[in-house]
């Protein structure tokens, strides 16, 4: 019997990849449920890399209930990394909520992160 991905994405004896393939398996499923431990999962996992897929996995849910989440992140994580998945995947997500967010990374200290976000507002807008 396979892992629950709902328990395997917080459990911090699994491996990262485990608890990212537990994150695409939410991704897949897409409930609210789904949807809503993907959330959680993402404020509450230590490792940059996991982080970053599951901000991809919100991403490409389609779900509204991503979309004030993955903002949190580009206001409070600090990696990089997991804000220019965010972004991207707020792009994806296609809400016009997400572009002033955006448009304030355009104006961060770090050139891959204005970059992500030219490209984020440029797929958000088009």
């Amino acid at each position: 019997m396979e892992k629950d991905p709902k328990s395997v994405i917080f459990d911090l004896n699994e491996t990262k990849e485990n608890r990212i393939q537990a994150s695409f398996a939410l991704m897949n499923d897409g409930s609210e449920e789904a949807v809503d431990c993907l959330i959680k999962a993402l404020f509450s996992e230590p490792s940059p890399i996991v982080r970053h897929e599951i901000a991809f996995s919100l991403g490409e849910t389609a779900s509204p209930k991503a979309v004030p989440n993955l903002i949190r992140v580009l206001e409070e994580d600090e990696n990089i990394f997991v804000i220019h998945e965010a972004a991207l995947a707020l792009a994806t997500l296609g809400d016009k909520r997400a572009e002033m967010p955006i448009r304030k990374l355009l104006k961060h200290p770090h050139p891959d992160v204005a970059e992500s976000a030219e490209i984020a507002l440029q797929r958000l807008l088009s």
